[in-house]
């Protein structure tokens, strides 16, 4: 064999080596799998991916799972049914305490497969169980404060400055402590916003079925003349089944 062979020989051993080595450094498909379950229903703690530097070239399902997963301990994401038709909304999920029927709520797509495979009803992991109720006991200490200041007139929860979970976790954390709720029956307005009134003849001091008997949405179910109660939240707490801990009879 002679130098100049040799030399091809080198040659081409190195370019095979290169193109393995670059082969071996292309980043595998990330698997994820389509969950038989929902997230409605619970606490739950998410993050919205658009606020990632790069999310905006997202366009496929893909593209979020990798964005999902650079998200310290997600477990997996969702995104609106129509993400890959130009809806560009999607969250990485880390956690969740009820598996809700999959009508419920956007697709859920997790990274470990037995997960996945849970169906509506089926307990969600320890983990988040720990640690839905870690953040409803780091809320007793402000829940007491309301229920001291409201005295008999019930607590309110604002809407100020809070997002729909902060809510329900400040509400499961009322409860725990023997609180209960004022009641307005109005929409998107004012303490209790979440029982919302939107039938003809609402007042504050009581919702719409008690007053033409029609269902409205997130109805507390309230039909006693002038009460000042809203079970709402008791719905929430049924619902959710934070801890052991059931609202208090009155």
């Amino acid at each position: 064999m002679n130098r100049y062979t040799v030399l091809m020989v080198i040659v081409c051993a190195l370019a095979f080596a290169a193109s393995m080595g670059e082969e071996t450094n292309q980043e595998k498909p990330l698997r994820y799998f389509p969950a038989k379950h929902g997230t409605n229903g619970g606490l739950d703690e998410m993050v919205d991916l658009s606020t990632m530097e790069g999310f905006d070239q997202a366009h496929t399902l893909d593209d979020v799972a990798k964005f999902a997963a650079k998200v310290p301990g997600a477990v997996g994401f969702t995104a609106h049914p129509r993400f890959e038709k130009g809806e560009r909304h999607a969250r990485a999920v880390l956690w969740y305490t009820h598996c809700s029927p999959l009508s419920q709520s956007w697709p859920l797509h997790l990274f470990d497969e037995a997960e996945a495979k849970k169906g509506p009803g089926e307990a969600a992991t320890p983990a988040a169980l720990v640690a839905a109720e870690l953040r409803v006991t780091a809320k007793l200490p402000e829940a007491q404060e309301l229920i001291t200041a409201a005295g008999t007139r019930g607590v309110t929860v604002s809407r100020d400055n809070r997002d729909y979970q902060e809510q329900k976790i400040l509400a499961l954390a009322v409860m725990r402590l023997g609180g209960f709720f004022q009641h307005t029956g109005v929409f998107g307005k004012g303490g209790c916003w979440a029982c919302r009134s939107v039938v003809a003849g609402g007042t504050p001091r009581k919702c719409g079925l008690g007053i033409n008997n029609v269902n409205h949405w997130n109805c507390c179910g309230i039909t006693e003349a002038g009460t000042l109660r809203c079970r709402y939240w008791e719905l929430i707490k049924a619902q959710d089944e934070v801890g052991p801990h059931a609202p208090p009879e009155r």
